[in-house]
């Protein structure tokens, strides 16, 4: 099952594959969708060997799952502090105050 913190290459039809952090909760990935952080592709295998690399998390969106590379599996996970750091960010961009738990 999809965890949070986990990246994977989703498909994106004619914008090619790139790379998505999974921050949608455990229990709500068991469904058809998970809602991702998509990441830039440009030089992502150098950039996310990177201690200060930026995610950007004003591009969120429910992505299908049957659009994750689920056979691959992940390409990497973020760490907790790493990962409450992007939810944070996204409570920036919504405006709100989001404290992950």
């Amino acid at each position: 099952m999809i965890q949070p913190g986990e990246i994977y290459m989703a498909d994106f039809g004619l914008a090619g594959p790139h790379p998505v952090i999974v921050v949608s909760r455990e229990e709500l990935n068991r469904g058809r969708y998970a809602l991702v952080v998509v990441c830039t592709s440009a030089r992502f295998a150098v950039r996310r060997k990177l201690s200060n690399c930026v995610a950007q998390c004003e591009n969120i969106l429910s992505l299908d799952q049957s659009q994750i590379d689920l056979v691959v599996g992940p390409i990497g996970r973020l760490d907790e502090e790493s990962l409450r750091q992007v939810i944070k960010a996204i409570g920036y961009v919504i405006k709100s105050n989001c404290t992950p738990l």
